[in-house]
Parts: C-alpha cells; structure tokens; sequence
C-alpha cells in the first residue's frame, strides 16, 4: 500500500511538473512587440525555481522599471536630438537660401564694379579699356597721317614760295631789263625820228 501510494506520488509530481513545465515558454516574450508585453509574458514563463528561487517578483518588476526609465530616458533624448535635427535642418536650408542670394549679391555687385556706365549701357571695365585704347590708337594713327600730310604739304608750300619767289625775282629782273630795253628803243627810235625830221 505504501508502494502504491509513493509511486503513485511520483507519478502525480511527474505529470504535474511535466504539465507546468509545458506551459512554460522562456522564448514566448520574443515574439511579443511592446516592451510592456514582452516582460509581462517573460515573467508569465520564467520558472522562479530551481532548487531556489532566482529571483523575487518585486525585484524583477524593479529591474523592468529600471530599464524602463533608461528606454524612456533615452527615447527622450532620441526625440529631442531628432527635433534638434530638424532645426538644424531648417537652420541649414535658411543658412543655404541666404548663402544663395548673398551669392548672387555678390556677383551682381562685382559684375557692377568691373562694368562702367557709358550711355545708359553697362560696360564691363576691360572692354571699356580695350575701346578707350582701340579710339586713342586710331586718334593717334589719324593725328600721324594728317601730321604727316601738313609736314608733306608744307615743304611743298615752303618749297613752292622759293620757287615762286626765285620766279618772281627773275621775273622782276627780267621786267626791268625788258622796260630798260624798251626805254632804249624808244629813246632810239625817237632818236631816229628827229633825224629823219631834220632831213
């Protein structure tokens, strides 16, 4: 009877174990997705004993709150570098908007100071110069030609008063010789006539 009794004892303890230990599964809180869940089931599945208990509810539930206040700690500080990433983001773009059109400032007012205004047009300065220095060139070119015709033409002029005046010199030489030799003529011919009245 008392062998009866142990055996069926054991065989109660055995079943019931093996029926406890089936309904334990220490990887079910895996497949959970919230970090509430996952424990809950975790501490549904953790078998407490193993010849002692491992560890106590409370302390568990003090271990979940633990690593609860470090996640939301840390999934607070996640939120607020992401929010100060967005400001730096928007930051950014305004950075980059301003930079733009500073850039564009700057090109318009270099491409004013190397331009000059000639006539309402807007000239850029080395442009300017090579047209400033292309019309002197010309000018000058121009006052070379028109000196060298006035040189060109004075010794012609000069060259035509010595002439002229050579010519009008001999000329003059050869008036008074003419009127000399006019007057002897005359003088002659009056001469001759006076004889011929005489006779």
């Amino acid at each position: 009877m008392m062998k009866r009794f142990a055996v069926l004892l054991i065989l109660v303890v055995c079943v019931c174990l093996n029926s406890f230990a089936q309904k334990k599964n220490i990887n079910a809180w895996k497949s959970e997705k919230n970090l509430e869940q996952q424990f809950e089931t975790f501490k549904k599945n953790l078998n407490f004993w193993s010849g002692s208990y491992f560890m106590k509810p409370d302390q568990l539930n003090q271990f979940h709150g633990a690593i609860s206040d470090s996640v939301q700690l840390l999934e607070t500080r996640i939120a607020n570098s992401q929010s100060q990433i967005v400001l730096l983001q928007d930051e950014l773009k305004v950075n980059k908007m301003n930079t733009v059109e500073l850039q564009s400032k700057l090109d318009t007012s270099i491409k004013h100071q190397n331009a000059i205004t000639v006539f309402g047009m807007h000239i850029e300065k080395t442009t300017y110069a090579v047209i400033l220095y292309s019309i002197i060139i010309g000018l000058l070119a121009v006052a070379g030609v028109v000196f060298m015709l006035f040189k060109r033409s004075n010794s012609i002029t000069k060259h035509t008063k010595k002439e002229y005046k050579e010519l009008k010199e001999e000329f003059e030489t050869h008036k008074k010789n003419a009127l000399d030799r006019y007057t002897k003529m005359n003088m002659e011919l009056h001469k001759t006539r006076l004889e011929l009245n005489k006779k």
